[in-house]
């Protein structure tokens, strides 16, 4: 059974400088930079993400700590939290990739894409990447947006038009 700690949010929203943080606000009036204990950055991570009601996008240096950093996210903010993976491949090998880490990083990308159109949890998502995984080149939004189509139980289709369509996308 999974545990809420969203109740804990409620402690960290009294203190002042948080307020000032979140807000957007510093005493010096120019960056807002604020110095945390590592045990604590998935919290304060979690909270503002929480607060803001916005999609956010954490980067971590190396691949490692990005992994790290979303297994503790998801203890405080659950399915809202996704993982975009770096490509198990170099870019010049020849080789067929993982189609595993493929799949992520389009249910990745599908999140992104569908956040503002009901997207499947219905909140805003937080994305936990690593530098590589953010060097690899990717097609452009529209694009990907007019690649998607969604299949749920239910609807109805012609199957001849969903070929049509699969094939368009580039399917065999």
């Amino acid at each position: 059974m999974p545990v809420n700690l969203t109740q804990l949010f409620q402690l960290i929203e009294e203190m002042p400088a948080y307020h000032r943080f979140a807000a957007g606000r510093s005493e010096s009036g120019s960056e807002n930079r604020v110095v945390v204990l590592d045990a604590a950055k998935p919290f304060l991570i979690a909270a503002l993400h929480h607060r803001w009601h916005l999609p956010v996008l954490v980067i971590t240096a190396q691949p490692e700590n990005s992994k790290k950093l979303y297994e503790q996210l998801l203890v405080w903010s659950g399915s809202a939290v996704k993982l975009f993976p770096e490509p198990d491949l170099l870019p010049y090998e020849r080789i067929t990739s993982d189609t595993t880490t493929d799949l992520e990083r389009v249910q990745v990308f599908s999140t992104l894409a569908g956040c503002h159109q009901n997207g499947s949890s219905g909140e805003a998502p937080l994305i936990v990447a690593s530098a590589p995984a953010l060097m690899t080149k990717t097609g452009s939004y529209a694009d990907f947006t007019s690649a998607c189509h969604t299949v749920k139980v239910g609807t109805e289709i012609e199957p001849f038009h969903l070929l049509s369509q699969l094939e368009a996308m580039g399917y065999r």
